[in-house]
Formats: structure tokens, C-alpha cells, sequence
């Protein structure tokens, strides 16, 4: 049996900036909104920008760091992300970033844990609202995860992020054959 950690005791840091979102720019620093987050990542498709200016007074709750996890708090509910490089992004309203605690979590680990069935489970019984489900920052700090011993987390999450990686690339792939397929069909 796993012990159990709230997200609270599992992190070092909790950077939540609900309650409005920076004005927008043409181009940018990376605005990582609810809208964005998908499938456990970042749809960079749809990327909306803050200038630079607007960054450097918006972001002073915290600066997002590699293997940080992101967490939608509302329409919908539940999304994760976790950071992969080191390159500079905002968070919007709707977003909230969750630092693993080292000795305790590994980051990989907290990224699959959140996107387990059990923990998606749990932030929806703490959720509120009628049209809507959200989570407020308070019962989120509630919500508890199951934690296997630090060696068991490694593996869980190096495994899941493998997969993931895999999964990236062949929608990347797939994404350039169908680019392919359409420019020899409009030759035709």
C-alpha cells in the first residue's frame, strides 16, 4: 500500500495567479493559458503572448522552472502539463503551477500521479460550481495522492514520461506526413 501526501505536503510551491490575466501582445514571452493544456501538454498551436515588459511585473509570485507541473483549475478542469525546458513562459488566470517537493516527490512522478484516474477523481470531489467545475486553491492543497517510496517514483515516472515522449513524436510525425501527403496531392 502507498502512503498518501496532500498536494500540499507533496510540493514546495503552489503559483497560482487566478483572478485575471495579463494584457496580451502580437509577440512575446509564451502566455500558458487553461485553453492550451491538453492531453498533458502544451498545444503550441494556440499560444497567446505578454510582452516583455508586462513579464517581468506580472510573473512576482514565482518564475516557472523546468519539470514543474501545471494544473487547470477550471473550464476544464483537471488538464495537466509539466515544463520540459527552461524557457521563459507566463501563466494565465485558470492555471495553477505545482513545484514537486524533491525529498519527497519526484516531479515525473507528480505529473503521472495527477494525471491518474484516482487523483482526477479526487480534484473533482473537491470541485465546486454548477455550469462549471472548479477547484479553489484551499481544497486543492486537500486533495491527496498516493506516494510510493522514491525509487518506485523514478521508475513510474521515467516509464510514464517515455511513453510520453514517444506519443510526442509520432503526432510530430504523423503531423508532417499529412503535411507531406497534402502538398503532393495539390502537385496532382
Amino acid at each position: 500500500m502507498f502512503a498518501e501526501l496532500t498536494i500540499e505536503d507533496a510540493t514546495d510551491a503552489i503559483i497560482d495567479y487566478r483572478g485575471k490575466t495579463p494584457p496580451k501582445s502580437e509577440a512575446g514571452i509564451k502566455l500558458i493559458t487553461a485553453k492550451v493544456i491538453k492531453n498533458g501538454t502544451v498545444d503550441e498551436s494556440r499560444l497567446e503572448f505578454i510582452s516583455e515588459d508586462t513579464y517581468s511585473t506580472w510573473m512576482r509570485r514565482g518564475m516557472p522552472q523546468t519539470h514543474d507541473v501545471l494544473l487547470t483549475t477550471e473550464a476544464p478542469l483537471g488538464e495537466v502539463a509539466m515544463l520540459r525546458g527552461s524557457e521563459r513562459i507566463a501563466l494565465a488566470q485558470r492555471v495553477i503551477l505545482l513545484r514537486a517537493a524533491p525529498d519527497k516527490v519526484d516531479p515525473t512522478y507528480l505529473f503521472a500521479a495527477m494525471r491518474a484516474p484516482l487523483v482526477q477523481a479526487r480534484l473533482q470531489a473537491r470541485a465546486t460550481g454548477t455550469t462549471v467545475l472548479g477547484i479553489k486553491q484551499s481544497e486543492l492543497r486537500k486533495v491527496e495522492i498516493p506516494v510510493p517510496p522514491m525509487g518506485a517514483q523514478k521508475f513510474i515516472g521515467s516509464t510514464i514520461s517515455a511513453y510520453d515522449e514517444l506519443i510526442e513524436n509520432n503526432t510530430r510525425r504523423i503531423k508532417i506526413l499529412e503535411e507531406m501527403a497534402q502538398s503532393i496531392y495539390k502537385e496532382w
